[in-house]
């Protein structure tokens, strides 16, 4: 497969283009995995210095104005772009014929010869600068785009145009509406700088002038995951997508304020008087533009669909002082929801799930778990473990493993290498419900479930003082329906198909969690022939 990356000397261009080749491989039209044999990185100007060295990669100096040019790299079938190259907003409002040649006519140019092509994909960054004039309240998918700059009309524009291209069958087309992306390692010229200047500049120990209100919300995300959530958005089936043809949606993202960001720094820094100094000297006009970008962007649509967010503000400050600054800034431990790869992916009073992907290569900060859990493991990979003070240790995951941590009465922590192949992906349930009853001195009280009662066709694979984790299995075309007794429950799905039943009709993808009060009259059936579905019920005995 051949994977083209426009924008690919950029902060975001290189880490998606890193993350992509330590995989090695993308999900093509056919919903199979083909492996990413060249990486065409495009992009104006001159490679970066700090550009990855290997032969997959290709590098293209051009310009995305210049339709011959952009023609030739759509020479073969099958290909995945990620369109990245774009005028910011600062920008655009100073040159309103650059920024229309490169954001309308440039995404244009890159889209015309998919015409001619089979089952290519075209995964777009949008913005939340689309919306504009607006009524309070969250920004969703479906709020009309009434952009106040000449960036976000752009974008707006190519939207649109993307979807049409889409319904007539010319491409694949999958449009991300970004929040904005923090901290870049760099100062750049849009206009919600200030949201990576309050964490760059001060983690630097240089001094954070910002011209905007403390108190302003703006939607935000770290790099990690949005470039996750950029592959996880080519690799979908189209499928997915069947329910409208609107391929736009907004990306899973914070809503802070500039004191919310300083405040973050505090949590995570070992000696905060090595920090900068930050000081506000607003700006009534920038203040007044700002206002009309993205605040709350509600990401329900993306999330179903397995698009992640950051867990905290103060997991983006870590993230980007352990990769930019300096680690040994950073606590020497840092909270679950503070390290940057683990995203939560669920919560209640009951349970907390957090979604971990690790790809190969790469290594967690070291973190602590304070509540007992479950371990669900999507991959077979091999990774290193190091406990605090402890030397590190080899370890073997197997795909479709449940673990179980007795972490209430024995703190965890440790970090994560992945010696890889492929991506370490696991869901971490915490037992928060469970948890609570032990710190409160009284134990768990309700009864299990006899195996007598239970359906035929839900087994029981692991039990533990706070849950029971029980197998279901389903082949493609069969249905299933039962009577679960449980009072509570989380579904886990392991493989995944579409169905229809008390789950939804809808596709079901691996990492998929579902929560149920019960007893439940369930059925399930899995559509289709290709693909069987296998889901773990837990039983939560609290």
């Amino acid at each position: 497969m051949k994977v083209i990356i426009t924008g690919g000397f950029g902060f975001l261009g290189l880490h998606l283009c890193k993350r992509i080749l330590a995989v090695g491989e993308l999900i093509g039209a056919d919903e199979s995995a083909h492996v990413v044999r060249k990486l065409v990185l495009f992009d104006a100007g001159s490679p970066p210095k700090d550009m990855p060295r290997d032969s997959r990669i290709e590098v293209r100096v051009g310009d995305i104005t210049n339709a011959d040019e952009v023609k030739s790299l759509v020479d073969e079938d099958g290909i995945v772009i990620f369109h990245l190259a774009s005028v910011m907003s600062g920008q655009g409002e100073k040159d309103f014929d650059i920024c229309w040649r490169v954001n309308v006519e440039g995404t244009r140019n890159l889209l015309e010869p998919c015409r001619g092509r089979h089952g290519c994909k075209f995964v777009f960054a949008s913005s939340g600068a689309c919306f504009g004039e607006r009524s309070d309240g969250p920004e969703t998918d479906t709020t009309k785009l009434l952009p106040h700059t000449s960036y976000g009309m752009t974008k707006a524009c190519m939207e649109l145009v993307i979807n049409d291209f889409t319904r007539r069958g010319f491409v694949d087309g999958r449009v991300a509406r970004l929040p904005t992306v923090i901290p870049r390692p760099e100062p750049n010229s849009g206009l919600p700088a200030a949201f990576s200047d309050i964490l760059r500049q001060p983690l630097k120990g240089e001094p954070a002038v910002l011209r905007l209100k403390p108190d302003m919300k703006h939607a935000v995300c770290g790099f990690r995951v949005l470039v996750r959530n950029l592959i996880h958005l080519a690799n979908l089936p189209a499928a997915a997508f069947a329910e409208s043809i609107d391929r736009c949606m907004n990306m899973p993202s914070l809503s802070v304020t500039l004191q919310d960001l300083a405040e973050s720094l505090l949590k995570i820094v070992k000696d905060p008087s090595k920090l900068g100094s930050i000081t506000y000297e607003p700006d009534a006009e920038l203040c007044g533009k700002l206002s009309t970008f993205h605040k709350n962007m509600d990401a329900t649509r993306a999330r179903a669909l397995g698009l992640m967010c950051d867990s905290s503000a103060a997991a983006i400050a870590a993230d980007f002082a352990a990769e930019y600054v300096d680690p040994l800034l950073l606590k020497p431990v840092v909270e679950i929801y503070e390290e940057p790869r683990h995203w939560l992916a669920f919560s209640n009073e009951h349970v907390r799930v957090f979604r971990v992907e690790n790809p190969p290569g790469d290594t967690t900060l070291m973190h602590v778990h304070r509540v007992d859990s479950l371990y669900f493991f999507f991959t077979a990979a091999q990774v290193q473990g190091t406990k605090l003070h402890e030397e590190p240790k080899d370890d073997i995951l197997s795909c479709g493993e449940v673990r179980y941590g007795d972490h209430g009465n024995c703190l965890l922590t440790h970090k994560i290498y992945n010696k890889g192949p492929p991506v370490m992906m696991c869901l971490d349930v915490e037992l928060a419900g469970f948890q609570n009853t032990q710190t409160d001195g009284a134990a768990a009280k309700r009864p299990r479930t006899e195996a007598a009662n239970l359906p035929t066709g839900l087994r029981l694979t692991k039990e533990r003082p706070g849950a029971r984790v029980h197998d279901l299995d389903l082949a493609a075309g069969t249905s299933w329906a039962g009577r679960i007794p449980f009072a509570r429950a989380l579904f886990v799905v392991h493989r995944g198909a579409h169905v229809r039943g008390e789950l939804g009709d809808r596709l079901l993808k691996p990492g998929d969690v579902f929560f149920r009060d019960g007893p439940i009259d369930m059925k399930l059936e899995v559509l289709g022939k290709r693909r069987d579905v296998a889901i773990w019920v837990v039983e939560l005995l609290y």
